[in-house]
């Protein structure tokens, strides 16, 4: 305390400054990296439960799941897992052009590739919508996108002589009331009977009108409603259509049943219009009047799936508020994704997500000043589907094309409306939905969605792949992790300590973290002599050299699969890193993370190799960390060696794991004393900052003693003059206990202990 300078009674308020002291840290961030069967490719993902796994990347399956159960493994023990899904040559995002066409699939592995290589239109997509993430899975995909679309439907009445009505999509309509805009799309909906085979739409079809064959266009057929929907060519047709006429398409044949004809048109209405009404005049193609016989609204009919109307999943999309305070008009629209086939979620139709409200303009906004733009929207928010270009089915709402272009702005802009040239996705199969071709429903099916190539009932990928997708967490700076769960070896020897010297070297490189092993599957599963099994086991890792932060284990572990109702055996990497992470959750960072208080395996139904007294005297002297069952006590990590292959004090895993942490919370410390001056002050405020961090980790059993120098006698002045600031810290770690003697002796009754203890 300072000397007391009062020269009369009072009060002196005093400050110390505490903020800079800082706390033990427990790192508690596991990496894994394997072929899940979804989710973003190369991307490194943080997950803090198996929930989120499954969600983000897909349960296990078949051939992946020894990489799937590691990971979780580990969560099973506390902490959070970040995940990386590793590419593959094989993988393919599924994508859709909105036709029947299948188009070329293509690889978008994350959203900084989709980014670099396929948002901008220069990139000349030959898709406009992608499912986001590699694998078959997308191809169960359907979307479903919804715009303004025709304003109303006007019934029209059979000529009374002459022939059949002709409306041309893009033709102007007017009427005396006032009322102007375009035709959308015309269509005649008959209701057949006598039916003989089954009608394709687009296929050549002709109608006997008055004793002469005419060709019209089949739009779709119900074969259960038994209604066929046809337009009339650009030319026309002669004559009149009427009740009891047949409708032939090959070998096809219908009749038109009584009262079975409704001529419909798909009306646009201009901006600023007023809309038609029941007895406005219009006129054809032809310029031949025809009075308007009732209107209806068309989205309270108009449906994204047979029977399913989008008037029960959102009001019309018209125009946004931002467009209305720009002068834009129709700029809104609504997309669906459903998993059609059941693929995703096992129940055909399930909506998977809906994004409602969204707008054309490349500047639009949403009411909290967010970006409502449909390309961004869908890149922001979406986990399954990105933009690759504007519709191609568009109708032409002014002048021209260009004028009303989707990703314009939005100021002063009236912008073309969805007008579906194709017809529905085949629905019933082999049919086109009633009302689709030619209506204000756009319908995406995905194909082309690939999974990793299978062999020897694995997922495929090289080293290469592997090594790129761990390489991700390889710096410091920008993630942070702890363990490194390297799942199984691999399937072969070769490959195995490929993988051990890649993560070995990311740690010696970080120095912040540890990497954990086991042995090759094919070394003992399905083995059983132990000796032999212990052998293989210590060549294996004899190859893979040695170091203090990797840590071998000696097992695989019989699991339950809930996901595939299936029992398995995986590696116990995830579990013995989870393990080093419960000790520093539930004691100390430097405690050991074996034996019966704290290295206790769970979830394991057996091991696959337990090995006995004389096996584990072997794996041990080797670095092998025994993993044990002993009868009414469980699975036990009966070990704590690290992989380094001399005896040091660095040999053993919390010696390791406590200057992980210390090194990690001084090096911290010493960002404090950047750009200072280098001076004794600095240096006394450094070491005023370490010592107490290093006297309360004695305090907590980490260390027996400590000494930190950094004073002028190891900074000199030379380096001073250089900027350099130096400084030594000097630890003695406290060692666990491996090997306990306990001797017995037995003495006569009258012989008292202190004599025998002397003896």
């Amino acid at each position: 305390m300072p000397a007391n300078t009062q020269l009369s009674p009072g009060v002196v308020v005093l400050e110390r400054d505490l903020s800079a002291n800082f706390d033990v840290q427990q790192g508690n961030v596991g990496v894994i990296a394997g072929p899940f069967k979804w989710g973003p490719v190369n991307e490194v993902v943080e997950n803090s439960d198996e929930q989120e796994v499954v969600d983000r990347f897909g349960g296990p399956d078949d051939y992946n799941y020894e990489h799937w159960f590691s990971g979780i493994q580990f969560l099973q023990y506390g902490g959070l897992l970040k995940t990386i899904r590793t590419d593959a040559a094989a993988l393919k995002n599924a994508v859709s052009d909105g036709t029947a066409t299948p188009v070329t699939p293509v690889k978008i592995q994350n959203t900084d590739v989709y980014e670099q290589t396929f948002e901008q239109p220069a990139s000349a997509n030959n898709w406009e919508f992608a499912v986001r993430y590699p694998g078959t899975l997308g191809n169960s995909v359907r979307m479903f996108l919804t715009d303004a679309g025709a304003d109303q439907i006007l019934a029209l009445p059979a000529p009374g002589s002459g022939n059949e009505w002709r409306f041309t999509s893009g033709d102007a309509l007017t009427a005396a009331s006032g009322a102007a805009g375009k035709v959308h799309s015309y269509r005649i909906k008959l209701t057949v009977d006598t039916v003989v085979g089954t009608f394709v739409p687009g296929t050549s079809t002709t109608i006997e009108i008055s004793g002469s064959n005419e060709a019209v266009d089949v739009l779709s057929w119900d074969a259960d409603l038994k209604i066929l929907e046809i337009g009339i060519p650009t030319a026309g047709v002669t004559g009149i259509i009427a009740d009891g006429m047949t409708v032939t398409q090959g070998t096809n044949t219908a009749v038109i049943a009584t009262s079975g004809i409704a001529r419909e048109l798909l009306s646009v209405t201009n901006k600023g219009s007023i809309n038609f009404a029941a007895s406005d005049s219009v006129d054809d193609a032809a310029s031949t009047a025809v009075t308007v016989s009732s209107v209806r609204i068309e989205y309270l009919e108009r449906e994204y799936l047979p029977g399913q109307k989008w008037i029960n999943v959102a009001e019309r999309p018209g125009t946004t508020r931002y467009a209305t305070e720009k002068g834009g008009h129709r700029d809104e629209l609504h997309i669906l994704v459903l998993d059609y086939d059941g693929g995703v979620s096992g129940t055909p139709y399930t909506l998977l997500e809906k994004h409602i409200g969204l707008s054309k303009g490349s500047d639009a906004r949403s009411t909290v000043g967010e970006t409502n733009y449909y390309k961004e929207v869908l890149k922001q928010f979406s986990n399954w589907v990105l933009w690759g270009e504007h519709p191609a089915m568009v109708f032409t709402v002014g002048a021209s094309a260009a004028a009303g272009d989707w990703g314009l702005s939005v100021a002063n802009r009236d912008f073309n409306l969805v007008r579906n040239t194709r017809g529905s996705l085949e629905e019933p199969s082999g049919d086109t939905t009633y009302g689709s071709n030619g209506g204000s429903t756009l319908f995406y099916d995905f194909v082309g969605g690939a999974d990793y190539a299978i062999s020897n009932s694995a997922y495929q990928f090289t080293s290469d792949d592997l090594n790129t997708a761990f390489s991700l967490v390889d710096d410091p700076e920008s993630q942070d992790i702890d363990f490194i769960i390297s799942g199984p070896a691999g399937p072969n020897e070769s490959a195995g300590l490929a993988k051990i010297t890649h993560l070995i070297s990311i740690c010696e490189q970080r120095k912040d973290c540890m990497a954990f092993f086991s042995p090759l599957r094919a070394n003992i599963i399905g083995r059983t002599d132990g000796d032999e099994i212990a052998k293989e086991i210590v060549e294996y890792f004899d190859k893979a050299g040695g170091s203090n932060y990797a840590v071998f284990d000696s097992g695989y572990k019989y699991i339950y699969d809930k996901y595939n109702d299936v029992f398995r055996y995986i590696p116990c990497n995830g579990d013995v890193a989870g393990l080093v992470l419960d000790t520093a959750l539930t004691e100390e960072p430097w405690f050991s993370p074996a034996g019966f208080n704290r290295g206790n395996i769970r979830n394991s139904v057996r091991l696959a190799y337990s090995p006995k007294k004389d096996q584990r005297d072997k794996l041990y002297s080797s670095r092998v960390n025994p993993l044990v069952t002993f009868p009414g006590q469980g699975t036990i990590l009966y070990g704590d060696k690290t992989a380094q292959g001399f005896a040091s004090a660095f040999d053993r895993i919390n010696v390791r794991r406590l200057f992980i942490v210390i090194e990690d919370v001084i090096a911290d410390a010493a960002q404090t004393v950047l750009f200072e001056q280098n001076d004794d002050i600095t240096r006394s405020s450094f070491t005023g900052l370490v010592e107490p961090y290093l006297r309360d980790v004695q305090g907590r059993r980490g260390i027996v003693d400590y000494l930190v120098k950094c004073d002028s006698s190891n900074n000199p002045q030379d380096a001073v003059d250089r900027g350099e600031f130096y400084a030594e810290i000097f630890i003695k770690p406290t060692p666990t206990i491996n090997y306990i003697t306990l001797t017995f002796t037995a003495t006569r009754s009258g012989v008292a202990f202190s004599e025998a203890g002397e003896g």
